[in-house]
């Protein structure tokens, strides 16, 4: 059975050659460009990948997503409502001025102040109670209750400085408020321009290989290959599948791939009474939700010719997957067995739920963020067809269709999930847990998710600062989910990246961040 770690990301490589001395600006084209400089506004992958270049947090995530020190050297458990973090000396912001256990208590406390935040950061911070500085390079958290997932959810705090006290985010899109302590300084930034950077000179760790950066926003896969085949940019991420074998056969460039975080999954409304879409064959609307019988979630389950999908739509650049994290991954049930593509199974489940002649429904997903994603809910839906169900299929750029998922108009969606701490608690906690404000809990339940048996393991989790009990108790809860079907995985992605042969070297990341401090001048 092939693993994320021997999947065949098997690109050749080429052919490279030493990167001239005087060689020391970098230019990549990004397929999604950033919309604030605001290291604390909106917390989308686009902006804290940007993020990264300039700020840093308290402790960092390798290319594999296990935490390791950054800004904080260590971290330990006082008790049970108290973490001890100690500061990294010596660290400077990009102003000169000195990185301290202030600038840790001004930068969370800034968290829960930017008003009308469209998506904020403090569900990494919420189960802090209080900040307490023990000296310059020592800081201690005292929660709401036990903990354990701090020091994960610290790895995606950027610490600010407090010398000048709180900037607006203006100030920060427009520069004026610029402080990081990360590799680069922001030279200058605007919506659809490229990001400028220079080198921190001053920089405590490992020092950038370049001393200029233009990260160029380049959405289209076609203008992004073309840009790096004429020479306009040095790197490009997210290569298209298409795209594969003609940069993998030209001597000028050299693919770099790797297993990614990101799971696409098919999530059915098991809310709502009607969903939206979902029709007898007459048009008319069923008398029940047919979502909600849990041998009809099976039964499309086992519709889905995996082995396809990697093979055919994915051209091997993906592995099948059966749960919500990829193999490994903390809180990934070993236990689980690879998913069973039957559609006699499927047909006889489908008959004994009622819908022996199945269903019509409308497949939303959308079309720019994955490769090949619209392609992906096409091939799924003609495997819905051979047990019944009639699927049309409906594909949006991701801001129209994470906006309406997000308000539960849809009755039957795919998108990617990526479980980007390195464990599963933060999925089962926003996506399976019944949505509940008051506990900030199923924040991303798109799905009216609601299951008595699992919540009360989800809030178990959540305060379990044994880590290897908390690793049990989560595989539980993976096949908990499995076996109820309340989301059906069905590949994990790869992430493929290019560059000029003669320029650059590149390791992958799991998170699929591209981090520029960690592109070096080819080998």
């Amino acid at each position: 059975m092939r693993t994320l770690a021997t999947l065949a990301f098997a690109l050749a490589a080429s052919a490279v050659s030493i990167v001239p001395a005087g060689a020391q600006s970098l230019s990549i084209g990004i397929q999604n460009e950033p919309n604030t400089m605001d290291p604390q506004w909106n917390l989308l992958g686009n902006n804290t990948q940007a993020m990264r270049n300039q700020y840093e947090t308290l402790i960092g995530r390798d290319v594999n997503l296990q935490l390791v020190p950054s800004l904080a050297l260590s971290w330990a458990v006082i008790d049970e409502t108290t973490w001890e973090f100690k500061l990294r000396p010596g660290v400077k912001f990009h102003d000169g001025s000195n990185f301290t256990a202030e600038d840790v208590k001004f930068t969370l406390a800034r968290v829960p102040t930017l008003p009308g935040n469209p998506s904020a950061y403090i569900i990494y911070t919420n189960q802090i109670k209080e900040v307490v500085i023990v000296d310059p390079h020592t800081v201690r958290f005292i929660t709401i209750g036990p903990a354990p997932l701090l020091p994960t959810n610290l790895s995606n705090v950027f610490m600010l400085s407090g010398a000048k006290g709180a900037q607006p985010t203006t100030d920060f899109n427009n520069g004026k408020a610029a402080n990081g302590t990360g590799p680069f300084k922001l030279v200058s930034w605007s919506p659809g321009a490229p990001q400028m950077l220079a080198r921190n000179d001053a920089y405590w760790g490992t020092k950038p290989a370049w001393a200029t950066l233009r990260i160029n926003p380049i959405s289209r896969d076609p203008a992004r290959v073309a840009a790096l085949l004429a020479g306009d940019v040095d790197f490009i991420n997210r290569v298209p599948i298409a795209d594969v074998p003609r940069l993998k056969a030209d001597p000028k460039m050299k693919l770099f791939s790797g297993p990614s975080a990101y799971v696409y999954m098919v999530y059915t409304e098991v809310g709502h009474d009607q969903p939206q879409g979902v029709k007898d064959n007459a048009g008319n609307p069923l008398a029940q939700n047919p979502f909600r019988d849990p041998r009809v979630r099976q039964a499309m389950s086992l519709a889905i010719n995996r082995d396809a999908l990697v093979d055919r739509v994915m051209e091997g650049l993906a592995i099948k997957m059966t749960q919500p994290v990829p193999d490994g991954m903390f809180g990934a049930s070993p236990r689980i067995p690879p998913a069973t593509f039957s559609v006699e199974r499927a047909r006889a489940l489908m008959a004994e739920a009622g819908f022996k002649d199945g269903f019509q429904a409308e497949l939303t997903c959308p079309n720019d963020r994955f490769p090949n994603d619209s392609k992906i809910c096409e091939a799924v839906a003609q495997q819905f067809s051979r047990i019944g169900l009639k699927i049309t299929v409906a594909a949006y750029p991701s801001a129209v269709f994470f906006s309406r998922r997000a308000k539960r108009e849809f009755g039957l969606t795919m998108a990617g999930w990526g479980s980007l701490t390195g464990e599963s608690s933060y999925f089962f906690s926003a996506v399976i847990h019944t949505a509940d404000k008051e506990k900030n809990l199923g924040a991303i339940n798109v799905s009216g998710i609601s299951d008595p048996e699992i919540d009360p393991l989800i809030q178990r989790s959540r305060n379990m600062l044994d880590a290897n009990a908390r690793r049990i108790l989560l595989e539980q809860i993976s096949e908990v989910v499995v076996q109820r079907n309340w989301v059906i995985p069905t590949l994990a992605f790869a992430t493929v990246s290019a560059g000029r042969a003669d320029k650059v070297s590149y390791t992958t990341r799991q998170d699929e961040e591209i981090q520029a401090i960690e592109i070096l001048p080819a080998k």
